[in-house]
């Protein structure tokens, strides 16, 4: 089937005029659409399903509703969100939205596409179920995350509400593996649309013993087992990814491809910026060899990708997070290692993420074929590589049977406005994965002390076996934190203010993950509980201080990789903290408006120079585009110290601070000029809050 037999002829703007035929699964997906059907599409990964989305999200425009296009990650949504905006030149308004959850949804009627992650779908529908009737085609894009017990429930639980409130909308679920999809149409009201077609064909095999086995065949490959064939790939004109269990692991790997392999690139002919790169990681991609792992700061991985997209680096050693991530094809794929240490043992990973990692083997457009291999040393763990390799996945499980989740969900369905008694409660909940897999009826108890739960600690109130929400409990949906964090938010605010301690009460607070705690912290840590009289000191509260210690670091300015070398920690790990931080200092700061507004000011403040990482003499300065934490001190230190001198300073004067281009300093005065005649004209200039 032709394209045009599907879409108007101005849908080919998109595939640059050529009118290809689809793909037999993209037909069939396509025409189960256009019926109106749910579909749940599983095909490998790289085989066209993103176009039949495009098709999807034509359609819906043309009807004059908007598309929402949901993915589990931040990274993904950006690289989506780039991929989209090929629709503008159809007359489609694109949009991209992460984090900030307070925000209104009413902004998406400005829009036909809105790409956001599955957390921030569901605040939007706390905040404004009406929403939904905005919408009349949401893709669920890797779907099979439901499995995972941090993001899956959202997911979920936005799946839920649309069929609860808004059945008419069409979803197109979107996975390269799914084992239960019979299941997960059984839920959805969906049609099936499966294939193992690959643009790319993928060969598999295991490496154990010196020798690549391959459908029953061995081939002897030498003393460097997977060595010879990274080295095949690369000097055939391929790349590769080899995936290990760990950072350490990842490390001392890339330096052993070094040692062995030069792949060389010359650094002086890089089109990238280097400068967020450290000696160790130059020498490795001058050696066309890098490594890759959440340990990285976000600018450090997005200089890695970009290089290896480009082909100056030949081999990235990553930890699996790279599968879940950006979309980062290589020919040859290795993953040499099955297990992960979990739980106090250590145990073979799951199917599904070696799948995952598989499906990165094979380049569109330079591969003919893709390789994945798996490196094995025992021959247990053989067995297990060939479970792998033959088995079948594991099923798509419900992850929202947690007590935090249905008090969470609970709260967010009351203050909606989406349940008033308990049978709507369980209505909702009749419309989950988790009614499908298990009695609904099993759950009573834990909805009894949920909702007792949030009644005995104000979040709601009950009068006639009717539910009413309370400002308390509005406001914490809103912000989209668990009650149990505002709780601790709260109990913060019956302390007088303390920089160091609202930072450890923010850190302890079940939204914020704190760092690891680990024996040789102990010492700076007890002092700084005793210091500010905390009187617990189990490991919670420990982890907590340490985070605390850390984020003070951050907001009093010292360089992130300098924090990073005093803790032992990853700039990446900095600032993932630094982002759920900057959300919960943000929450105690909207809460302090309620009954505490004499620390409003103070905790807003705290917020900018959290989310900045900056002290509070250049929150003014923060503000003007162009200028971060480094550019604003150095602004600061050379006497720039507030918005209506920059706005009477001498473009050469700036240009010549280091880091300042003449360009720049000349869009700093005239912003800067701009902002003082505002507040001038308002006789307001001494309450710009630089925020």
């Amino acid at each position: 089937m032709k394209l045009t037999s599907i879409v108007p002829a101005d849908f080919l703007k998109l595939t640059d005029n050529n009118d290809f035929s689809l793909y037999k699964h993209q037909e069939e997906a396509v025409q189960k659409l256009i019926s109106g059907k749910n579909v749940i599409v599983s095909v490998p990964t790289a085989s066209g399903k993103t176009l039949i989305a495009y098709i999807e999200i034509y359609k819906t425009f043309l009807k004059r509703k908007k598309s929402l296009y949901i993915v589990p990650l931040r990274s993904l949504a950006m690289e989506k969100y780039q991929e989209l905006l090929n629709l503008r030149s159809l007359g489609m308004r694109v949009t991209i939205s992460i984090g900030d959850y307070d925000i209104p949804p009413s902004f998406v009627r400005n829009y036909d596409v809105i790409v956001c992650t599955s957390e921030r779908a569901d605040s939007m529908i706390h905040r404004d179920p009406d929403i939904l009737n905005e919408f009349g085609f949401v893709i669920l894009d890797e779907i099979h995350t439901i499995s995972d017990e941090s993001r899956g429930p959202k997911l979920e639980t936005v799946i839920s509400s649309i069929l609860y409130l808004n059945p008419d909308i069409i979803l197109l679920g979107l996975s390269a593996t799914v084992s239960n999809i019979k299941e997960m149409a059984m839920w959805m009201n969906a049609e099936t649309v499966i294939s193992d077609f690959r643009a790319v064909p993928l060969e598999t095999g295991i490496v154990y013993r010196h020798s690549l086995i391959r459908d029953g065949k061995k081939e002897f490959l030498g003393n460097k087992d997977e060595l010879v064939l990274i080295e095949n790939s690369v000097n055939d004109g391929g790349q590769c990814i080899v995936f290990r269990n760990s950072r350490r692991n990842v490390e001392k790997y890339a330096e052993l491809l070094k040692n062995n392999f030069d792949f060389g690139t010359n650094i002086e002919d890089l089109e990238l910026p280097l400068e967020n790169l450290n000696d160790k990681m130059i020498d490795l991609i001058s050696h066309g060899i890098a490594y890759h792992h959440a340990g990285l700061s976000n600018e450090q991985r997005g200089t890695i990708e970009e290089l290896f997209k480009k082909g100056h680096i030949k081999i990235i050693v990553a930890t699996p997070t790279l599968a879940a991530g950006v979309n980062l094809p290589a020919r040859t794929v290795i993953i040499r290692d099955i297990t992960r240490y979990s739980d106090g043992y250590s145990k073979p990973i799951s199917n599904i993420e070696v799948q995952q990692m598989l499906g990165r083997a094979g380049r569109p457009k330079y591969d003919k074929i893709g390789y994945g291999y798996i490196t094995v040393s025992s021959e247990s763990m053989l067995k297990v590589a060939q479970n792998y390799l033959n088995g079948d996945l594991e099923p798509v499980i419900s992850k929202m049977d947690s007590n935090s989740l249905i008090r969470f969900n609970i709260l967010s369905l009351i203050s909606s406005g989406m349940a008033r008694k308990y049978d709507d409660i369980l209505n909702f909940y009749k419309k989950t994965l988790l009614a499908i897999q298990n009695d609904i009826e099993d759950y009573s108890l834990a909805f009894d002390g949920a909702i007792y739960f949030l009644k005995e600690n104000g979040f709601i109130s009950e009068e006639n076996d009717i539910y009413k929400v309370e400002p308390f409990g509005k406001i914490t949906s809103e912000l989209y934190i668990d009650p149990v964090t505002a709780l601790i938010l709260s109990e913060c605010l019956n302390h007088e203010y303390s920089e160091p301690l609202y930072l450890y009460y923010i850190s302890k607070t079940p939204d914020m993950i704190p760092f690891n705690f680990r024996e040789y912290d102990y010492e700076y840590v007890e002092n700084f509980l005793d210091k500010y009289n905390i009187n617990d000191f189990s490991e919670e509260s420990m982890r907590a201080a340490k985070t605390a210690i850390i984020l003070q670091e951050w907001i009093n300015e010292v360089p992130i990789n300098t924090i990073a070398e005093s803790f032992d920690i990853g700039p990446g790990d900095i600032q993932a903290k630094v982002s759920s931080a900057d959300w919960i200092s943000y929450s105690l700061y909207r809460l302090s408006t309620m009954n505490k507004k004499e620390y409003s000011g103070q905790l807003f403040h705290l917020n900018i120079r959290i989310k900045e990482g900056i002290k509070e003499d250049i929150i003014k300065l923060i503000e003007i585009p162009g200028v971060g934490r480094v550019r604003a001190r150095r602004l600061f230190d050379n006497g720039y110290t507030t918005i209506e001198k920059l706005a009477s300073a001498k473009m050469e004067d700036i240009g010549n601070i280091f880091g300042f281009s003449n360009k720049l300093a000349l869009e700093i005065i005239q912003y800067a000029d701009k902002i003082t005649k505002q507040y001038y004209k308002g006789n307001n200039l001494d309450s710009y809050s630089g925020r």
